[in-house]
């Protein structure tokens, strides 16, 4: 009973943070949720279980942000993606859950010190530089396979072109509506869709939806940083939690 309370907590706080983030407050704030959940079930499992609750979050968002995108970064990212979801896929198929944890605690640690780097978005607007768009898709692809954390390499991009608040956004959203899309059959193909699965995420929507509402009352009512510090420092514990537990089995 103790276990299916902690699951139950754990899956209802990751898919509500995962809402709050796609409302577009805190947007960085979703890589928390597979980490945290693979704390008491696989990771693969866990990303499973997220997936269909972010392609049915992902289809309100697009909905919110039509036709605001930029086409032209859009066309540069998404076939480099692609490539990304490719290895993700066949490195999962050969590793096992440990190594998985492991890997998740390196994103996981990872995304947080990079937000600490400087990002200054540049003075032109120009032609995306191909070889910088395919790298930033290619890897936020990967890392999304593994995590749903492909937003590190993919803002690390963006933040370089000189886009307004809610085409920067769109074009996010556009992207990892696509991604999310092009998992779906890797991940049936790894047979991580079951029947409890699938039931789970059906009564986690409600939970999704209203961390969608909740996010918005939040951008009136607290402060993003202090909302993300707080989902950094969460974020960085449980990477090295993960990474801690994972090297005590494989060493």
């Amino acid at each position: 009973m103790t276990e299916i309370i902690l699951y139950w907590s754990l899956a209802v706080i990751a898919v509500l943070i995962t809402g709050i983030s796609k409302s577009g407050f805190a947007g960085g704030a979703g890589a928390v949720a597979v980490p945290l959940l693979s704390l008491v079930m696989p990771p693969l499992q866990a990303i499973a279980l997220m997936l269909p609750l972010l392609i049915i979050m992902d289809g309100f968002s697009v909905k919110l942000w039509w036709g605001q995108y930029n086409r032209k970064l859009l066309i540069a990212l998404i076939p480099a993606s692609l490539i990304g979801v490719a290895i993700g896929y066949a490195t999962a198929d050969q590793l096992s859950e440990d190594w998985i944890r492991f890997i998740l605690g390196v994103i996981a640690i990872a995304f947080v010190l990079m937000q600490l780097l400087p990002n200054k978005e540049s003075n032109n607007q120009k032609k995306p530089n191909t070889v910088l768009a395919a790298v930033a898709g290619a890897s936020a692809g990967f890392t999304s396979f593994l995590a749903h954390a492909g937003g590190p390499p993919l803002n690390m991009f963006l933040l370089k072109q000189k886009l307004q608040r809610s085409e920067y956004l769109a074009t996010a959203v556009y992207f990892f509506a696509a991604i999310n899309l092009f998992k779906l059959y890797p991940y049936i193909a790894l047979e991580q869709f079951n029947t409890q699965i699938l039931w789970q995420g059906a009564l986690l929507i409600p939970v999704a939806l209203i961390g969608v509402a909740l996010g918005k009352w939040l951008q009136a009512h607290l402060s993003q940083k202090m909302f993300l510090n707080i989902i950094y420092v969460l974020l960085f514990g449980l990477g090295c939690k993960l990474m801690y537990s994972a090297l005590s089995e494989l060493l």
